[in-house]
């Protein structure tokens, strides 16, 4: 392993042959022709060499990085929310990092007691509910663990510490008679049609937001008749097969396209735009309830196990990585919980009389 210094039309790069590779990386630095500039920039160049040696050692022993775990924690955590939404826990808090003493530590400074102190931050003066402090905290731990797993600091601190207890939050789903309440309700307007359509559609085939956007006629298998397509947000390929009522709600008789969209109108909008018309529109249905694009998969994955669904096969049909997540819904039903007591046997109590 070597990294050295090179020239190339007056510009400085690092020479590098790791493992049997041998690559190059700027290093944004240019020789000057005054002869002390020419120094002090060699200078530079040389910590640069230095400093990237050091991290190839550190990566190829498994060493740790001494140089990245002195970058600060909301700066490591900004890196790691780079390409997801802005509404990911990793980049909401990094608001509250940054107000709480400056968000000036490094990575490799957090202890155990600076993150009970920032828990108490977060419950006691941010304002946040318990549950939205939990799910922040928990980003912060993600991130510490990446980076212990990463070498970048020795251990996880985390580790040591309590996680903030999230309280468990009612689940929102529709009933059969809700979903047909909403079905019977017009919503006005050509995105108003389709975020109608898309909805009750999710609610019988159980995708995300993100999946009904991305929907094109190539992912309809038409023998048998069902969706094959690889989930946006986990990249895991699904098989649900489709239920009539969502056949009859995309069906145009038209001859699609495999590249067109099922949803064009949908996936030309921002999320928020659609969202906007859900819950004035159960309203109008007589709905109280906050609806979300959420609420139509949770809705499938609660009335499919009403249903009579194994738990494990909706697991498949939602596309869970693991079946506590599905058991969530699971806890949600209160007609599976009545028929879990009514199936109960009978015995005969004779009552004493005094």
């Amino acid at each position: 392993m070597s990294v050295r210094i090179r020239e190339k039309r007056g510009k400085l790069y690092l020479d590098i042959h790791v493992n049997g590779r041998r690559f190059w990386e700027t290093l944004g630095l240019s020789l000057s022709t005054d002869k002390q500039q020419r120094k002090e920039i060699l200078r530079l160049a040389e910590i640069c060499r230095s400093k990237r040696e050091s991290q190839i050692v550190s990566g190829e022993w498994g060493l740790i990085d001494p140089v990245s775990g002195k970058q600060s924690l909301i700066g490591y955590m900004t890196a790691i929310g780079k390409g997801r939404e802005k509404k990911d826990h990793v980049n909401r808090v990094l608001k509250y990092l940054d107000t709480y003493q400056g968000g000036n530590i490094a990575l490799g400074q957090v202890t155990e007691k600076w993150l009970e102190d920032f828990q108490g931050y977060l419950i006691k003066e941010s304002g946040l509910s318990k549950g939205t402090a939990g799910r922040y905290e928990a980003a912060v731990r993600f991130a510490l663990r990446k980076a212990a797993r990463d070498r970048l600091i020795p251990r996880n601190p985390s580790q040591g510490v309590k996680a903030i207890t999230i309280p468990e939050s009612d689940l929102v789903f529709l009933s059969f008679q809700e979903i047909q309440l909403l079905a019977n309700t017009p919503l006005g307007g050509i995105l108003g049609a389709e975020v109608k359509r898309a909805f009750l559609f999710a609610c019988f085939t159980g995708l995300r937001i993100s999946d009904l956007k991305t929907l094109t006629w190539g992912d309809i298998n038409r023998d048998p008749l069902q969706i094959n397509k690889r989930q946006e947000k986990t990249e895991r390929k699904i098989f649900v097969p489709l239920h009539p009522v969502a056949w009859d709600i995309i069906n145009d008789g038209a001859i699609h396209n495999y590249k067109e969209l099922v949803f064009p109108e949908l996936s030309q909008s921002k999320t928020d735009t659609v969202s906007n018309y859900l819950v004035p529109w159960a309203k109008k249905a007589g709905i109280e309830k906050q609806i979300g694009w959420h609420t139509a998969r949770r809705t499938f994955a609660v009335l499919s196990l009403e249903s009579g669904a194994e738990i494990y096969t909706v697991s498949k049909l939602l596309g869970h990585t693991n079946l506590k997540t599905t058991q969530v819904y699971a806890k949600a039903t209160d007609k599976m919980k009545r028929e879990a007591v009514d199936a109960l046997p009978s015995i005969e109590i004779r009552q004493e009389r005094k």
